[in-house]
C-alpha cells in the first residue's frame, strides 16, 4: 500500500455566523401542513448549497477590472439524480465584459494536494484577487492578526478562476449517509472532480473557452490524471495543465532498498538550499545558477552510477562520490559514508545548521527555527486565519456558515486509496495518453528550488522517462523560482510566477 507523505494534521476553524434554525409549526389544518413543509425545505436548501455572490472591483496594472465573487457548492449526484456530496468552491468572474467575450474566456480550475487540502494556498497566496500578507520573502511569519491585500498578480485580467475545494477539505462534504470513502482515492478524486468541472462549464455555458487545470503538490497527481479522465469520459479536452511544485511519480519520493530515484531528485535541492544557507565553499557560493548544475550534472551521472552499483561499488568510488556530495551539501563526508552515500532530506534538514541549533524547513528550506518543520508554521495562522475572516466579510466573500472550513483533511476524510496494485502511483502514463490524444494540451511546470518535499529533479526525471514523440515534447515548459514548495510567498518569484503562467495561458 502506497502511504501519502504529505498528509497533515486536520485543523478545526470556525466560521464567525452560523446558519438560523427553521422553527417547524406544529400540525394543524391543511394550510399549515403545507407551510410547515415549505419552511422544512426551504431549510433543507440553505443548508445545502446556499450561495454568495459579491460585486468587486479593483485596478490591476493600471488596469480597472470589475468582477463578481461567488461563493457556493454545486452538487454532485448519482446516475438517477439522488445527492452525494456537494463540492465547495469559489469563482471569480469578470463582469466588464460582453456576453460572447465571456462565453469564449478561459477558465482556470485550481485545487491543492494532500490529499487532503483544501485550494487556500494557491486561493490567497498566489492567483486570487486577494492575498495573505507576508514579509516579502516569506520566510518569517507575520504577527498576529493578519490582513489580505490586493493581489495585483492575480489571474483574472485574462482568465476566469474557480478554486475547488474537494469533498473532505473548505466546505465540501459528503450527502448524509453517503460513504466519504467513495471520494477519497485517486480514481475515487478524479471522478468526483472531472464531475464538478463537467457541471460546472456546464452550469455557467463555458463550453466555449479555453480551460485550464491547476494543481499544487499532489495536485500534479490529481490534474494529470484529470486531464485524461476529463477526455475520455466527457470529451472535454483541455488547453493547459499547470503543476505547481507537482509530482507525476510516487518512485521519485519514495525510496527503499530498491529504489535509490529519489536520493538523485534530492541532490540539487539539497545543493541550492545550502547556497541560501551561505554553507557551500566560496567559488560555489558565487555562481547560483553554476552550482545547481553541477550538482544536477553529478546527480544524474556519478551519483546515479554510484547508487545503481549498490554493494558493488568499490571503496575508491565510495570515497570520491562521498566527498563531492560533502561539497555539494555541506554535510561531512564521513556522515555521507555512514548512511551509504544516501542523504534524505529528514536528515539533511536536522544536520545542515546544527551548529546554530536549528533545522530548516521541508515545504522551503529558506526557512529554519527550533523543530517541526518552520516553515510550515510561517504559513498556516496567516493563510487559516485570513481564509475564514475573508469567507464570512461582507466587503470579502459574505459566505455565513457556522461549519469550520477545513484547511487541512477534516474529520470526515478517510484513509486515501492510492489504487496503486503493489506499485507506486504514477500519472506519467495517462499524461501521455491525454498529450497524445490531444496535441493543443500543453503543460507547465513550476519548481522551487528550495523545496525539500517536491524537488524539481524529481519532475523533470519523471518528464524524461514519458515516452512522448519528438513532435509533443515541446507542449511541456518549465519555470523555475526561487523559494519552496510555495514559491510564491517570495514576493519576486511570485511575480516572475504570474507572468510566467499568464503567457502560459494567453499563448495561442
Amino acid at each position: 500500500m502506497i502511504r501519502s507523505s504529505f498528509l497533515k494534521p486536520a485543523v478545526l476553524l470556525l466560521t464567525l455566523s452560523t446558519l438560523l434554525p427553521v422553527q417547524a409549526q406544529p400540525p394543524g389544518k391543511d394550510g399549515d401542513k403545507k407551510e410547515e413543509k415549505e419552511k422544512k425545505d426551504d431549510g433543507k436548501k440553505e443548508d445545502a448549497a446556499p450561495v454568495a455572490e459579491v460585486t468587486h472591483e479593483m485596478t490591476i496594472r493600471g488596469q480597472k477590472v470589475a468582477y463578481k465573487s461567488t461563493a457556493g457548492s454545486l452538487t454532485l449526484t448519482k446516475a438517477y439524480g439522488e445527492p452525494r456530496a456537494d463540492v465547495f468552491h469559489i469563482a471569480y468572474t469578470r463582469t466588464d465584459l460582453d456576453a460572447d467575450t465571456m462565453a469564449k474566456r478561459p477558465v482556470c480550475f485550481c485545487f491543492n494536494g494532500g490529499p487532503g487540502s483544501s485550494s487556500v494556498w494557491l486561493h490567497l497566496g498566489a492567483f486570487g484577487p486577494r492575498r495573505v500578507v507576508l514579509p516579502a520573502d516569506g520566510v518569517t511569519a507575520p504577527p498576529p492578526p493578519y490582513g489580505l491585500t490586493d493581489n495585483e498578480f492575480t489571474l483574472l485580467p485574462d482568465c476566469d478562476l474557480v478554486f475547488v475545494d474537494p469533498v473532505g477539505t473548505g466546505l465540501s462534504r459528503p450527502e448524509k449517509g453517503e460513504d466519504a470513502h467513495q471520494f477519497h482515492g485517486y480514481r475515487e478524486d478524479i471522478e468526483s472532480l472531472g464531475d464538478f468541472v463537467r457541471l460546472w462549464v456546464s452550469t455557467h455555458k463555458r463550453w466555449s473557452s479555453p480551460k485550464f487545470l491547476m494543481g499544487e503538490s499532489y495536485g500534479g497527481i490529481r490534474g494529470a490524471g484529470l486531464a485524461e479522465h476529463l477526455q475520455s469520459r466527457y470529451g472535454m479536452y483541455l488547453n493547459g495543465l499547470i503543476v505547481v511544485s507537482g509530482l507525476f511519480d510516487y518512485k521519485t519520493l519514495m525510496p527503499d532498498e530498491q529504489n535509490d530515484v529519489p536520493y538523485i531528485g534530492w541532490l540539487p535541492s539539497m545543493a541550492a538550499t545550502a547556497h541560501y544557507h551561505k554553507k557551500l565553499a566560496p567559488e560555489l557560493q558565487r555562481d547560483f545558477a553554476g552550482t545547481v548544475k553541477r550538482a544536477t550534472d553529478f546527480a544524474r551521472g556519478p551519483y546515479a552510477t554510484s547508487l545503481f552499483l549498490g554493494s558493488s561499488i568499490s571503496d575508491e568510488q565510495k570515497q570520491k562520490t562521498a566527498a563531492e556530495l560533502s561539497i555539494l551539501t555541506s554535510l561531512p563526508v564521513e556522515l555521507i559514508l555512514r548512511e551509504n552515500l544516501r542523504i534524505n532530506p529528514s536528515l539533511f534538514r536536522q544536520r545542515l545548521l546544527e551548529s546554530e541549533n536549528k533545522v530548516i524547513g521541508r515545504y522551503d528550506g529558506r526557512v529554519s527555527g527550533q523543530g517541526g518543520d518552520p516553515s510550515y508554521d510561517v504559513v498556516l495562522g496567516a493563510f487559516a486565519s485570513s481564509m475564514n475572516r475573508y469567507l464570512s466579510d461582507p466587503a470579502g466573500l459574505n459566505f455565513q456558515t457556522g461549519r469550520p472550513y477545513e484547511i487541512l483533511g477534516g474529520p470526515g476524510m478517510t484513509p486515501w486509496n492510492f489504487s496503486a496494485n503493489n506499485e507506486y502511483l504514477e500519472v506519467a502514463t495517462p499524461l501521455t495518453k491525454a498529450l497524445t490524444s490531444n496535441p493543443s494540451l500543453r503543460v507547465f511546470l513550476a519548481c522551487g528550488w528550495q523545496d525539500l518535499a517536491t524537488p524539481s529533479e524529481n519532475m523533470h526525471y519523471s518528464v524524461r522517462h514519458m515516452d512522448l514523440p519528438p513532435a509533443l515534447q515541446g507542449n511541456i515548459e518549465w519555470g523555475h523560482y526561487d523559494g519552496g514548495h510555495m514559491m510564491y510567498t517570495n514576493l519576486p518569484s511570485l511575480e516572475k510566477l504570474s507572468a510566467d503562467v499568464t503567457a502560459f495561458i494567453k499563448k495561442p
